[in-house]
């Protein structure tokens, strides 16, 4: 279950995919760091690890090496960092968060340090695969807090 700061992390993390990202379909990208602040990113496109078919499986080893070099760096900005992938479509399972998401829970393990998430974010929700948590909106609407006068 995820805790509600956590919750609205996740749901600023969904407004800013909405955001910053104008295209409709576009590469699915891992983060790990803070949620709503500095991460680090990698574009999974380029590593062939989108699976053009069923019969080629993402590369484990590999993809266990890019999320631990992620940690490492994150590490270096935020203690407890959270590892997210964006992608297009629904917040609901994909083999593509199948492939990812074990791994890096496996290294976040592996390296003994709780991660503070493990999510995949779109632009229509986000969900938690481990937990089966969910949410999703048709219209996102965030207010910006407003400075105060003085």
């Amino acid at each position: 279950m995820v805790d509600p700061e956590l919750r609205a992390e996740l749901r600023l993390a969904v407004h800013r995919l909405r955001r910053t990202t104008r295209q409709r379909v576009f590469a699915p990208t891992l983060h790990v760091g803070a949620l709503f602040g500095e991460s680090i990113t990698w574009p999974l496109a380029e590593i062939g690890a989108i699976r053009p078919t069923d019969a080629e499986p993402v590369d484990v080893g590999l993809a266990g090496e890019i999320v631990a070099a992620l940690l490492s760096r994150a590490l270096l900005v935020e203690d407890r960092p959270a590892a997210w992938l964006t992608r297009v479509g629904f917040p609901e399972p994909h083999d593509l968060d199948l492939a990812w998401l074990p791994v890096a829970s496996r290294v976040f393990t592996e390296a003994g340090i709780r991660p503070r998430g493990l999510v995949v974010v779109t632009k229509n929700g986000w969900y938690e695969p481990l937990g089966d948590d969910r949410a999703t909106w048709a219209r996102l609407r965030v207010r910006t807090p407003v400075p105060s006068a003085r």
